[in-house]
């Protein structure tokens, strides 16, 4: 399940040099100001300066975030971009994205991330979206799929991260919430090159009885843009999946491993580059991950993080409906011992136990479900294990209560600063604090 979280954005002039045969603008009413994610707590510690390794031509307060999507484009006059009605095509494009209050430069977001506060968000605003076309469903690339993953590359060959991210989000969202979350968090992974799955959901609580189920059948789509990454110049693929996103993005994962029987893990990973798999509050059958999604996931992706919440209200409700745990809220009394073993043998696959983490764990919606970008803790975690895929201990988590049960402990915020000094000399500021 999805909580409300509101973003937005405008137009970045990276792209304009794609041929405008290529990609199509769309016209449509801007939505009022949505707001950027909460600045992760790195951001916000003087004693390390992470904006400094920003290239200096992506400087800006504005990112374009790619998408697929088989929502329809809003009617005439309508606010936002794209409606929560089905298309029966999946249609690739780029949106531009602005953070920051109308007019800011790049000194002026930087400088707010010091000063940010959860009870004053910052505006945000998806400006203007490009099409270039549809996504086939296999065989080779059209020319809208070329067009897309050229546009992914130009963007790659300015950052010096050169790693893709592509997320799938839950239920109750709009396009522009979600591409503005998505341009937050490549600000944050210095301006790296982001794709989201953007599939078509209602606002109201109640569609989740309907939205969440239908989803599933958006799986194919989800293939189809994983094996269209892998065309990217990127080094490595990290996949994040939130809420009802999660069980379509596992279970694509589950089909891709399956097309290629005969390969191994090696062989596979070599295929797909793909870094780490996160799954944030997930809305995942405990034991169809334990049984079809781990063996196969766990074959494709460098590694595998959970982030589970015991106080996560609406995996709780999630739960009384199915009548099973969700990953993201695990009873492990419904796994086999054969099914614990193969978790606890596993040293790529970590659960990050943030129940107890100090701070916000939602920003609307149900209670305790939002954390992974409302909590500036957990979402520091969730940009370092993207942008440096290193095991728990070596980004300050310490062991918890079970095999591969990590927690973020008291001194998270110091240890982690001064590991990365350690290792990163050049993020020490400037001027000391």
């Amino acid at each position: 399940m999805m909580n409300r979280f509101r973003a937005g954005g405008r137009f970045h002039n990276l792209l304009a040099a794609v041929p405008l045969t290529a990609a199509a603008l769309v016209a449509g009413c801007t939505a009022a100001d949505q707001h950027m994610m909460p600045t992760p707590m790195l951001y916000k510690d003087p004693r390390i300066e992470l904006s400094h390794l920003v290239p200096l031509a992506l400087r800006s307060p504005e990112l374009p975030v790619f998408y697929a999507t088989n929502r329809k484009p809003v009617s005439a006059g309508s606010a936002g971009h794209y409606s929560a009605t089905e298309s029966e095509t999946v249609t690739l494009g780029v949106a531009d994205v602005k953070l920051g209050k109308p007019g800011w430069d790049w000194n002026q977001l930087v400088a707010s991330d010091l000063t940010d506060r959860i009870d004053k968000p910052r505006p945000a605003r998806v400006h203007q979206v490009r099409e270039f076309g549809s996504l086939r469903g296999d065989g080779e690339l059209t020319e809208s799929e070329r067009a897309f993953v050229a546009a992914i590359d130009e963007h790659l060959a300015l950052t010096r991260n050169q790693d893709l991210t592509l997320y799938v989000h839950g239920y109750r969202v709009t396009f522009d919430e979600v591409s503005v979350l998505m341009a937050s968090f490549a600000r944050y992974l210095g301006h790296s090159a982001t794709i989201s799955f953007q599939w078509p959901t209602n606002l109201y609580f109640w569609n989740y009885l309907t939205d969440c189920p239908r989803a599933l059948k958006y799986i194919p789509h989800i293939e189809r843009l994983i094996e269209l990454a892998t065309h990217t110049r990127a080094v490595r693929l990290n996949l994040v999946a939130y809420s009802c996103g999660s069980p379509m993005l596992a279970e694509a994962l589950v089909r891709l491993r399956g097309r290629y029987p005969d390969e191994g893990q090696n062989e596979l990973q070599r295929r797909f580059r793909i870094g780490n798999v996160i799954f944030a509050a997930s809305d995942l059958d405990v034991k169809t991950f334990a049984r079809d999604g781990f063996p196969s996931i766990r074959q494709l992706a460098t590694q595998i993080i959970v982030y589970v919440s015991r106080n996560d209200e609406a995996l709780a409700f999630s739960a009384f409906l199915a009548r099973t745990s969700r990953v993201g809220r695990p009873d492990v009394k419904e796994l086999t011992r054969e099914e614990l073993d193969a978790f606890a043998a596993d040293s790529t696959f970590e659960v990050i136990d943030v129940t107890d983490v100090n701070g916000a764990h939602e920003l609307h919606g149900m209670k305790g479900h939002g954390y992974w970008f409302a909590n500036d803790w957990v979402s520091s975690d969730v940009t370092i294990s993207m942008r440096y895929p290193v095991p728990a201990q070596h980004r300050c988590l310490k062991p918890g209560s079970g095999h591969n049960v990590w927690l973020l402990p008291d001194d998270y915020q110091d240890c982690l600063v001064k590991r990365l000094l350690e290792t990163y000399p050049v993020l020490r500021p400037a001027s000391p604090p």
